[in-house]
């Protein structure tokens, strides 16, 4: 989910981009690399490349591309926002209060950081829903305020009311949260309940949570060619790239 209610590193600060290269060897036993980010293969080693030493007990953004709709997210956030609108992932304990309320999560927009919390729940699969919301941001189809409650020493930044419920339903849409009620009636349901549960988990005071939902449902559902926005991306035609000494340059499957 998002905050609604943060210090960031300066604005200008540009957030470390995920390590998205891997290593494979072709059919004739020759070495190559594949960026699952940007789909390009190539023969040479990328620059700064080394083998993953991730840990693998933490939840990372790296650590989940290998998730369908994080790697859809990621890379519909590069195509439309550039790497600096990638955001960083970070794990937050349990017992902190920024975990109560039943939160696994939540996408900063001013530090432009997710922050997991540490619950057995907690995988990929809200790596993507936060990455949603961080699309959403990015795209300006919802506004980040400044000066929200502060995370790790950073503002947070917040939506309002609206924008929450906005960003909700296409975070849920996008990755699947009601894939299981695909009837019309019933999946507009699951959406507009993950609007009305964030609101009201973000606003509990606020008199017209109802009103937002509505809005939400109204001009906020993803249609068309923005309803499969994360799934046609994951599924993007691998551009090649060119290299010398190589007749093509590799393919793998993602």
């Amino acid at each position: 989910m998002v905050l609604a209610n943060a210090q960031a590193t300066s604005a200008d600060a540009e957030p470390k981009v995920p390590s998205s290269w891997t290593e494979h060897t072709a059919s004739d036993g020759r070495t190559f690399y594949y960026d699952r980010i940007s789909s390009k293969s190539t023969w040479e080693k990328p620059a700064g490349y080394a083998l993953p030493t991730l840990d693998r007990s933490a939840l990372t953004l790296e650590g989940c591309l290998h998730e369908p709709a994080v790697i859809g997210l990621v890379r519909a956030i590069v195509r439309h926002c550039g790497f600096k609108a990638v955001p960083t992932v970070s794990s937050i304990a349990a017992d902190d209060p920024f975990c109560a309320g039943g939160r696994g999560g939540a996408f900063c927009c001013a530090s432009k950081s997710i922050h997991l919390c540490e619950k057995p729940w907690v995988g990929c699969r809200e790596v993507a829903y936060e990455l949603s919301h961080a699309l959403n941001v990015c795209r300006g189809q919802v506004r980040c305020a400044r000066n929200g409650i502060e995370v790790n020493g950073n503002d947070c930044g917040y939506l309002s009311p609206p924008d929450v419920a906005c960003s909700e339903i296409r975070a849920a849409h996008w990755t699947g949260r009601c894939a299981a009620d695909r009837t019309e009636g019933r999946f507009r349901e699951c959406l507009e309940w993950h609007a009305r549960w964030a609101v009201a988990s973000c606003y509990p005071e606020d008199e017209n949570l109802e009103a937002h939902v509505r809005w939400a449902r109204q001009f906020c559902i993803p249609e068309g060619w923005d309803s499969g926005l994360a799934e046609r991306e994951r599924r993007r035609p691998r551009r090649q790239q060119e290299s010398s000494g190589a007749e093509s340059t590799p393919s793998t499957s993602t």
